[in-house]
């Protein structure tokens, strides 16, 4: 139900309620490190947490302190708030209404921050600004979308339309290029930005960039009805632009600590734990707690309990935080365990969709605990989003997910002739008679999504 349909809530209960549920939307976002700087901050100003909660990061191989069968009913029946599914529907309905519970970010000038200031100076809506943060966290470190317009409407049940307005206020923003869904986009953003987008360049950036990996300039140009000086002078001008927009943010200076740990029992089994060693050990004092209980000044009394009340939501908010990360993690690795025995070549299609009917909980949920969260395993270090991909394709025995036909494009790259490379074609031949039929215009886009020049510019002599 919707808290604003509940009456037996007064309004101190509405907002106690409400502040508990963005809490544990941010928190669900937050990655270890994000977690622990946020959980130090709120030990330093709650009076409620013991002085020696804090606890020294630990090495993360050493488990000694997570309880892995921690029951996020229970955690959630204890406060009175239903189970994990009931504060999953409350917290869509609020987020969909009024709330967006900015995230907690660390210092540091990454891409993701720069873009979430953007937004927030330029979005009022709420609405707006969860489906500007879901944009953004799928967009990677070259500036590129990763994800389409009709997938983040399924994951945020909103209007198509919706989502594609606040895509293009997204692609507005600096670095100029960032948001493309492809390098054509990419350039003709830039272009219109600069003021340079001519309709010839247009037309060439639409329809015909591509064809300089399989056709000669002076073909493209007739068919253009160019001559081939104007054609190399439309190419300088896209010389100019910028084909990874977001290069000069580099990676995040941060570094990554594997939250699950996944260990091998031999046999096809594995074994999937949790790392806390960069949080602390939260508990209430309670001398204060008694306190907060007898105290009879009224001002004394409303600001113990408002301290004592963000405390618990804290506590119970890493707790469901684990049981929830934990329950994700083991169904990952569940789904893909023929990725963990043989490799890349068996990682299969997953989609979030398919993970959250599997754990009980929103697709939402699962696409804030995959970001930013990572998992050691036999093969790896990886983030959690790593294991998502819903394009598919037959091979002779197996169906096979996107990543492993990009894994295997890039192995190909990697042994061919250096004076006479591969082209999209050739690649594509090379999947299709090993059984993965995959077209030449969807290796194009691969190839360039792993970053790997077109033909010529691989050639060496």
């Amino acid at each position: 139900m919707n808290i604003d349909q509940r009456p037996d809530l007064s309004l101190q209960q509405h907002l106690h309620l409400t502040t508990e549920l963005k809490q544990g939307i941010a928190i669900l976002r937050m990655s270890a490190l994000e977690l622990s700087e946020f959980a130090r901050k709120c030990v330093e100003e709650n009076p409620f947490f013991d002085d020696d909660d804090w606890v020294e990061p630990r090495h993360p191989l050493t488990p000694d302190r997570y309880v892995p069968d921690v029951s996020a009913d229970a955690l959630f029946e204890k406060r009175g708030h239903g189970s994990p599914e009931t504060f999953d529907a409350e917290r869509s309905d609020m987020s969909q209404r009024s709330f967006s519970f900015d995230r907690y970010l660390a210092e540091g000038d990454t891409l993701d921050e720069f873009l979430l200031d953007q937004l927030r100076m330029q979005v009022d809506s709420p609405r707006a600004k969860d489906i500007g943060e879901y944009l953004i966290g799928n967009i990677d470190g070259s500036g590129y979308l990763r994800t389409s317009v009709d997938q983040v409407a399924v994951a945020l049940g909103a209007p198509e339309r919706e989502v594609a307005r606040v895509l293009e206020l997204v692609q507005q923003f600096e670095p100029t290029g960032v948001g493309a869904r492809n390098l054509a986009e990419c350039l003709e953003l830039q272009l219109r930005r600069s003021g340079k987008l001519t309709p010839t360049l247009e037309r060439l950036v639409k329809s015909h960039l591509a064809e300089f990996e399989t056709r000669t300039p002076a073909s493209i140009a007739r068919d253009m009805g160019l001559s081939l000086a104007e054609l190399n002078e439309a190419l300088d001008v896209i010389r100019t632009c910028n084909p990874r927009p977001a290069s000069q943010f580099g990676s995040p200076s941060r570094p990554i600590w594997p939250e699950v740990v996944v260990e091998s029992c031999g046999n096809g089994e594995y074994e999937v734990s949790l790392q806390d060693f960069y949080l602390p050990h939260l508990k209430i004092n309670p001398t204060y707690r008694a306190m907060a209980s007898n105290v009879k000044e009224r001002d004394a009394e409303t600001y113990l309990k408002e301290k004592l009340k963000e405390a618990e939501s804290l506590i119970d908010g890493i707790n469901f935080r684990h049981a929830t990360l934990h329950k994700i993690a083991c169904c990952i690795v569940e789904m893909q365990v023929e990725f963990f025995e043989k490799g890349y070549d068996c990682l299969r299609p997953l989609t979030m969709v398919q993970v959250a009917e599997a754990t009980g909980v929103s697709e939402s949920t699962v696409s804030r605990i995959a970001s930013g969260n990572y998992m050691q395993t036999p093969r790896g270090v990886f983030e959690l989003r790593f294991f998502f991909h819903s394009s598919a394709y037959r091979a002779a025995d197996r169906v096979v997910s996107s990543i492993s036909v990009k894994h295997r494009i890039s192995e190909l790259v990697e042994k061919e002739d250096p004076s006479n490379p591969l082209s999209d074609q050739a690649l594509s031949e090379a999947l299709a008679r090993e059984g993965v039929s995959v077209s030449r215009r969807t290796v194009n886009k691969y190839r360039e999504e792993l970053g790997i020049p077109a033909r010529a510019a691989r050639r060496r002599s």
